[in-house]
């Protein structure tokens, strides 16, 4: 098997040349991956959550999240405040900043994965998911 049809390193090329793209959009808008992903987080659980279900969500350590959370909010992409139920915790909320900058990066998302799929039809398209989830669930 040459490298080219070797999986792996296909699926890295991939990943690498998709990040880059991403990295590049979201420096535009003057974000970095992580934070773009605390943005997705709370734009799917409506807006706002604990500090601490941020960092169930990423997976990452308190002071990671501490860190990002703190840049995004002297950014101006979200607001901060402790809890009223309990002061320890910190309460994350998005900023009208951060709503227009989500549906600009959906938008993003969506043409990105377009590209992504362009050539393939309907039962490719979902043939490929099928098979990217075995792959994956293959890893677990």
């Amino acid at each position: 098997m040459s490298m080219p049809d070797a999986i792996g390193p296909l699926l890295k090329s991939i990943h690498e040349r998709m990040k880059a793209s991403a990295d590049a959009d979201l420096k535009a808008q003057g974000l970095t991956f992580a934070q773009s992903q605390v943005i997705v987080f709370l734009r799917d659980v409506g807006g706002q959550a604990l500090q601490k279900q941020i960092e169930e969500h990423l997976d990452v350590s308190h002071p990671t999240v501490t860190g990002i959370v703190g840049r995004m909010e002297k950014n101006g992409f979200v607001r901060t405040w402790a809890d009223e139920r309990d002061h320890r915790n910190k309460v994350v909320k998005l900023t009208d900043k951060s709503e227009e900058v989500g549906v600009a990066m959906e938008r993003t998302m969506r043409a990105r994965e377009e590209c992504l799929l362009e050539g393939l039809d309907q039962h490719d398209r979902s043939e490929l998911r099928r098979l990217l989830r075995q792959v994956y669930k293959n890893l677990q």
